[in-house]
């Protein structure tokens, strides 16, 4: 199951049910994930204490060591709406790539450790994306 907290944030996520069933069911998780919408200063704060980077992002992981809870995402609403008009897609895409972005992230891909691991990364979001 994956639980959404929208902080007082708006957003279509009639999707999220399959987005769980693709997760849950490939990857075999047993565990829940939590994910939250931050404002830009919250996750600007989370992201200068973990990364130690000074700015607004769209998107964290956070695994924790919990036996209920694999991990929990955060993602910045506004970012992913700049995002979305930059990109020329619709939130609701931003939204989704996000997320299963972060999910990626709890499940061991890790984009940052190399450019075949980027490559690794991003070939399993575009093979997700398709199947919702």
């Amino acid at each position: 199951m994956i639980t959404l907290n929208k902080r007082g944030h708006r957003a279509d996520f009639t999707w999220l049910a399959d987005f769980s069933r693709v997760i849950l069911s490939k990857y075999k998780i047993k565990k829940e994930i939590s994910f939250a919408l931050l404002s830009p200063e919250e996750i600007k704060k989370l992201n200068k204490i973990y990364r130690k980077k000074n700015k607004v992002t769209d998107v964290l992981s956070f695994n924790l060591d919990d036996k209920d809870i694999l991990g929990e995402i955060v993602i910045c609403l506004e970012q992913a709406k700049k995002q979305a008009i930059e990109k020329n897609k619709s939130i609701k895409s931003e939204l989704k790539l996000l997320l299963l972005h972060g999910a990626l992230h709890l499940l061991g891909y890790d984009h940052e450790k190399s450019t075949s691991e980027a490559t690794r990364q991003e070939k399993e979001e575009q093979l997700l994306l398709s199947k919702f």
